[in-house]
């Protein structure tokens, strides 16, 4: 056989697959403008409704949520990818009337029975709908979901519970962050804060779990919804629990809660015995406690011989206010301080450019 042909016979073929793919890929994006003109254009008279609904005063939107939910199903399946942009992006009474438009066409009921569907995209994109409704009665269905086969809908289920506000669910969100179906922590995290201050007390739970992760996360969780009634029982997982990191989350979330029962565990984890880990953490959340008494501890951390663990207890010092720029001050016109001098010097200084900057941002802005 010839080379040169075999070559030519090659590339030819090489340049044919080419041609082939490259109109496929141009009838493709063909195929899915006309689609989507196609439902522009179905879509247009219903939409004109949707704003009218959107600007009217409540007590004048019920013939409007009417006509709307008795578009047919081709207009709706149409229509649909705008109302659940609008129900992401509007709040109060827009927000409540899209949620009415969608109970009057039943979709929450069609949402629920595809719940159960053979098809996994049709459970997640069900689950996700019910999640947008805020549908509580749908909690329960959403909790069996934690457990699906498919991860996708146990991410939306998970996400879904979270709008739904109900407490319930707290026990099975936090069950779905171990076994072999586990879920990430920080979709968990964010589902359980979305519940808001009426799940603390489920969430307090997990304070007994016998997973780490399970109890580092309801930590984590009760300091950002700002349990402060729970500061006790946070502060006491931060000095006996076995898991460093279930202990760093609990002295983080000591110093978003800002109570006074944070100040002894924190100064306590600070010892030179503690991980770095947590030290670092530690001090960084007596800044947040605004104690003047941890201004002395912080001052003895400027020399540690960890740099991380130094560098963050000075700048603690300066959310401290003048108690703790006073110390600063004190250890950096030490003559003979040392590494800890140098630390006090360089986190001034910091402040002091920071402080320039502000100001010449202050000036342009007047």
């Amino acid at each position: 056989m010839n080379p040169t042909g075999f070559v030519v016979r090659a590339l030819l073929c090489l340049m044919a697959v080419i041609l082939v793919m490259c109109l496929l890929i141009v009838g493709a994006r063909g195929i899915r403008r006309y689609r989507q003109g196609r439902r522009e254009r179905v879509a247009e008279p219903a939409r004109g409704l949707l704003l009218q609904l959107l600007c009217t005063e409540e007590d004048e939107q019920t013939e409007l949520l009417h006509r709307l939910a008795e578009v047919d199903k081709r207009t709706w399946s149409a229509l649909e990818p705008t109302l659940t942009g609008l129900l992401e992006k509007v709040s109060g009474g827009a927000r409540t009337a899209l949620i009415r438009l969608y109970e009057l066409r039943g979709a929450a009921v069609e949402a629920v029975a595809d719940l159960t569907s053979h098809g996994a995209v049709r459970r997640g994109r069900a689950a996700q709908v019910l999640g947008q409704l805020s549908h509580r009665p749908a909690a329960a269905s959403l909790c069996r979901l934690l457990a699906d086969r498919d991860r996708d809908v146990r991410l939306a289920a998970a996400r879904a519970l979270g709008r739904c506000g109900e407490p319930e669910a707290v026990p099975h969100l936090l069950e779905s962050l171990h076994g072999p179906r586990r879920l990430p922590p920080g979709v968990i995290s964010m589902a359980l804060v979305s519940l808001g201050p009426e799940a603390q007390r489920s969430v307090a739970a997990g304070l007994e779990h016998r997973e780490p992760l399970v109890r580092a996360v309801a930590i984590e969780v009760l300091g950002a919804t700002g349990a402060v009634s729970l500061t006790s029982r946070i502060a006491r997982a931060q000095h006996e629990d076995p898991s460093v990191e279930v202990r760093i989350k609990a002295a983080r979330a000591l110093g978003r809660l800002g109570m006074p029962e944070g100040l002894e565990p924190l100064l306590a984890a600070v010892l030179p015995d503690r991980p770095v880990a947590l030290r670092m953490v530690a001090a960084g959340a007596l800044g947040n406690l605004g104690a003047v008494a941890a201004t002395g501890p912080l001052a003895d951390l400027l020399g540690d011989p960890d740099p991380h663990v130094a560098g963050t207890a000075a700048r603690a010092l300066l959310r401290l206010g003048p108690a703790g720029r006073a110390a600063l001050h004190a250890v950096a016109d030490d003559p003979s301080g040392g590494p800890a001098a140098a630390q006090a010097r360089a986190v001034l200084s910091e402040s002091a450019v920071g402080g320039e900057r502000h100001d010449v941002r202050t000036e342009v802005a007047l």
